[in-house]
Parts: structure tokens; C-alpha cells; sequence
């Protein structure tokens, strides 16, 4: 009797919690979508960042990751740049992700320009700000090209 309660208790506690997060101000989910983001690109979760683009993003996104995850190394990812517009409901971000690509160790910068935008729809996973541009593609690195060495 005693566990029900507390798993009840748990449940109920888990809905609250997620409830809250539904009804924060779009400014607040802004901030903590854009934080996660890149976090999880820093951290190398490339599907958890994969979540934060609405779908056939989404799916280019992953489709490049997986080509060079193996050898792709992440050492920081910063906010350069944050444009409101549409009362909060849209960013235009500028990020800068620090990153080497193996065999090579020569740390290099891509800039990833976004644009964010508020989604209040009836499906809860698609709640909340999004990203509507594709994801930059990485300059292909001259060793890993066709079998030649760089000069």
C-alpha cells in the first residue's frame, strides 16, 4: 500500500514538474533550449541536439553527424550573437563550435547561424522553440579526401 502511494505520489510529481516547464514564458524556454542545444553539441549527444530541429532538419542534421562522429571532436561551443524579434518568439543566434576533425589536429571554427521559432501546437514533443535552418556543413578536411595527403 505503502509503495503505491509513493509511486502515485512520484507520478503525479513527474506531471507537475513537466506541466510547469509547458507554462514557463517563451523567454525562459528560449534560454534553456538554446543552453541544452548547445550543450548536448559540446558534449557530443548529437541526438539529443538532433531534437531541437523540426523534422527533415532533423534528419540532415543526423544524416551528416553519423559520416564523421567517429572523428569529430567538439572542444566548445558559444553563443556569438542573439536577435529577438516577433516578441520572443523568434531568435536569429549566431554560434561558434570549436572542433578537429581526426586524423588532423588542428582545431578549427564553424560558425552555425539558426533561426529559432516558438511552437505552440496540440503535440506536446513539438512544443516550444525549434530550429528552422539547416545545420552548417563542415568544410571537408583535405587528408580525409580521396586517399591523398595533404601537401
Amino acid at each position: 500500500m505503502r509503495s503505491r502511494i509513493l509511486l502515485g505520489f512520484s507520478l503525479f510529481l513527474a506531471l507537475a514538474l513537466s506541466a510547469c516547464t509547458l507554462l514557463a514564458p517563451p523567454e525562459k524556454q528560449r534560454k534553456t533550449a538554446l543552453d541544452d542545444f548547445m550543450s548536448a553539441l559540446r558534449w557530443q549527444r548529437y541526438p539529443e541536439a538532433a531534437t531541437y530541429f523540426t523534422g527533415a532538419h532533423r534528419r540532415a542534421f543526423l544524416d551528416q553527424i553519423d559520416k564523421i562522429s567517429k572523428d569529430l571532436n567538439v572542444t566548445d561551443v558559444r553563443l556569438k550573437r542573439l536577435d529577438l524579434k516577433e516578441d520572443g518568439r523568434r531568435a536569429e543566434t549566431s554560434l561558434e563550435m570549436d572542433y578537429y576533425l581526426l586524423p588532423s589536429a588542428t582545431l578549427k571554427t564553424l560558425r552555425i547561424d539558426q533561426t529559432w521559432i516558438y511552437f505552440e501546437v496540440s503535440d506536446a514533443e513539438s512544443n516550444g522553440f525549434r530550429i528552422t535552418t539547416p545545420f552548417p556543413e563542415f568544410p571537408e578536411n583535405p587528408s580525409r579526401s580521396k586517399g591523398t595527403l595533404p601537401p
